[in-house]
């Protein structure tokens, strides 16, 4: 505070002297000119000017002149420029070189003056040096704004420079911009594609083979590469002008050639109701001769929409019924005008698939390859609702079995396109000496296709794809997929001309990429058995259709060779005969339950009781589906008076052998079986009668056996004399 004090007081000192010199300065300097005007003294030497009063008391009032010889020099403040004027270089260093021996100098008079204040000073000093510090606040302050105009210079020489730099880096990008555009042109450049490239050319050593010489020029075009390809597509250029003259010439003959035939069809289809008439005409001796042309063709424009399996299925079966078999006839039934739309889609999705074949190969051929962006459905993975999946085609074969005697027998087999599976069943089952209510009581229609042939059962897919499309649309089962439609037998598969893998006469034909192929030669080698098969399961299933009839009323029907086995009426009486489900059959106590196959639906159950006395024989036995190549099984169980019961005696189980396999083999007059059931019934209750009597008197000479006892086990033998 006291600096700043200091500093003030003696700025306004200096500036009161330095205004009251000049006017002294401008005083002197009118006397003197006024003193100059008037004449000089008569000692040639002028007199000083007489100080006036007033001017004395002004200068007695002036303080005391500072001493100035400690300021700085007057070289140094000289040196350096004020504002406006131009900033010298060396001002850069000697700026802030001056401003710190400024503040040292000022730090030295602070610490004299502080001194003096003290009273550790000479007092005298004070005044020169307060001038001395004014002088140097007053040269700090230049010093200070000299280097705000130094900084404010290099501020401004910086921003140029920066100006300068920006506008090299604006002509940097620029250039870059062309360098890059220049190279995009080379690019385009070098990777110009002409026409020509595209033309199908022929081979230089045809072109010099055909061509003239005229346009080929040998001498030129072998050495020169351009000029070779310039002389290759003139005479392209003329082969196609030739080729194009010709065109037109086959034009104009196509057009006449199709006019001659316009005329041709116009005189046909005035011929169209000629024939019509002719046909009518003709409808009465077609029925006289029994032979209906009409409804032949009729027939043979419908097979014609049937999918290949159908149709190979259709015309093996016409031909097997019409030269083999005249109790056999099949037909085709559905909805035609549906067909009609699905073998339309067949052919074009058809045509689709060889105009891409065709574009494949051509691609191949010119060695381009391109990606398709398209997927196509693949056969049997159809993007639809399950129940879309599953659906058959709109037509179906009818096949029915007429056997005199016995009844009609009608199948339905239907093509299911998802699966390329065709699947068999039973439409209707009518034999003759039986009611509607008898049939479905003791004859079931699914038994009669079941197990045709060894391990078919029809309850899996033929086609391993088939399993996986099921599970795709939320199914689990392929038999219940299919069940409304019927089952895909194996022996099916194959009347359609279809190798199922598997199969023990499969070749490995039929199948390519896991495509079904049918083939003719498949079903025709195969027709034949399948047909004496289905005929002599239908007669079996009839037969004993009839014996459970007869079982149910406690009767037996009768071989005509049963006279001559057994030779005596049953001692026993039928007590009870009864049909039971395998569950509760397979609860019963009997010895022999091992023997049966509680697994297997199909398979009937039945439970028979005869009695002699106080002593019963009960007996579980087992029919299946494939009576009679196997014959039905008895269990047997003897129960006495008592109750008392022993299901494990060798003696019954002797008697079970009896019945369920040395009777059977040595049957030799009934080759179809059709008895077999009622037979080995009649053999059981024989067999009983011999037990019971043994049992009681074993040598009672009125029990005439061929070996009474046999084996080491004394076993009873049933072969009676």
């Amino acid at each position: 505070p006291r600096a700043r004090f200091l500093t003030k007081a003696h700025a306004r000192w200096i500036i009161f002297r330095c205004l009251r010199t000049e006017v002294a300065t401008m005083k002197r300097s009118r006397t003197s000119s006024s003193t100059s005007t008037s004449k000089p003294s008569s000692g040639g030497s002028e007199e000083p000017p007489k100080k006036t009063k007033k001017v004395e008391k002004v200068v007695a009032q002036l303080p005391e002149k500072p001493k100035l010889h400690e300021l700085p020099d007057s070289a140094t403040l000289g040196s350096l420029p004020l504002y406006g004027e131009k900033l010298p270089e060396q001002g850069y260093v000697e700026v802030p070189t001056i401003a710190k021996q400024t503040c040292d100098e000022l730090k030295e008079i602070f610490a004299k003056v502080r001194e003096i204040k003290q009273g550790t000073g000479p007092k005298a000093d004070l005044d020169g040096h307060k001038q001395k510090g004014t002088v140097l606040f007053i040269v700090l302050k230049k010093m200070n704004r000299l280097s705000h105009l130094y900084c404010k210079d290099t501020r401004d020489q910086t921003y140029a420079q920066k100006l300068e730099v920006d506008d090299l880096h604006l002509q940097l990008q620029n250039l870059m911009y062309e360098v890059t555009h220049l190279q995009k042109e080379i690019t385009n450049c070098l990777e110009f594609k002409s026409q020509h490239e595209d033309i199908d050319l022929v081979s230089e050593e045809e072109f010099y083979k055909t061509a003239p010489e005229s346009i080929s020029k040998p001498e030129v075009t072998r050495s020169d590469e351009h000029q070779r390809m310039l002389c290759r597509l003139h005479w392209e250029l003329e082969q196609r002008k030739l080729l194009a003259s010709q065109h037109a010439t086959l034009e104009e003959e196509i057009k006449k050639q199709e006019g001659s035939i316009g005329v041709l069809q116009e005189s046909l289809n005035g011929l169209q109701p000629s024939l019509e008439n002719l046909r009518k005409a003709t409808l009465p001796l077609q029925e006289l001769l029994n032979t209906p042309l009409d409804k032949q063709r009729e027939d043979y424009e419908v097979a014609l929409l049937l999918p290949m399996p159908l149709y190979i299925l259709y015309s093996q079966i016409s031909a097997y019924a019409q030269v083999e078999d005249h109790c056999i006839s099949v037909t085709i039934s559905g909805d035609k005008d549906e067909a009609k739309a699905c073998h339309n889609i067949v052919q074009l999705s058809k045509t689709d698939e060889d105009s891409d074949s065709d574009g494949e190969t051509a691609m191949e051929e010119h060695g381009t390859k391109h990606h398709r962006h398209h997927e196509k459905e693949d056969k049997g993975t159809v993007a639809a609702e399950s129940k879309d999946v599953i659906k058959a085609h709109p037509l179906a074969v009818i096949l029915t079995l007429q056997m005199k005697g016995l009844g009609s027998l009608q199948l339905t087999f239907s093509y299911l396109p998802s699966f390329s599976a065709i699947c068999a069943s039973v439409t209707s089952v009518h034999l003759t000496h039986l009611t509607e209510p008898q049939h479905a009581s003791f004859l079931e229609s699914s038994s009669i296709l079941h197990c045709l042939f060894e391990g078919d059962t029809g309850r899996t897919s033929p086609n391993s794809v088939v399993s996986f499309l099921i599970r795709k649309h939320g199914g689990e089962l392929f038999s219940s997929a299919v069940r409304q439609c019927g089952f895909p037998y194996r022996w099916v598969q194959r009347l359609c001309g279809i190798n199922v893998p598997g199969d023990a006469q499969d070749g490995g034909r039929g199948q390519d990429g896991g495509r079904i192929q049918p083939q003719i030669d498949v079903a025709t080698s195969y027709v034949g058995v399948a047909m004496a098969t289905l005929k002599q399961r239908f007669r079996a299933q009839g037969s004993l259709t009839c014996q459970l009839i007869a079982l149910e009323e406690h009767k037996l029907l009768s071989h005509p060779e049963d006279s001559d086995l057994f030779h005596r009426d049953p001692g026993s009486e039928w007590v009870r005969w009864k049909q039971v489900s395998p569950q509760d059959a397979q609860g019963m106590q009997f010895g022999s339950l091992g023997m049966f196959n509680f697994q297997e639906k199909t398979n009937r159950f039945y439970i028979a009781t005869f009695q002699q006395e106080q002593t019963r024989l009960h007996s579980l036995l087992s029919v299946g589906v494939d009576y009679p190549a196997m014959p039905p099984r008895f269990a047997i169980m003897m129960e006495s008076s008592a109750g008392h019961r022993d299901p494990f005696d060798i003696q019954i189980k002797n008697l079970e052998a009896e019945v369920n396999i040395h009777f059977p083999q040595s049957l030799v007059g009934d080759d179809d079986g059709q008895y077999l059931l009622c037979r080995q019934i009649k053999k059981l209750r024989e067999c009983f009668d011999i037990y019971l009597k043994y049992k009681k008197a074993p040598g009672d000479p009125s029990t005439k056996l061929l070996y009474p006892v046999r084996g080491k086990a004394r076993l009873l033998s049933y072969s009676a004399v």
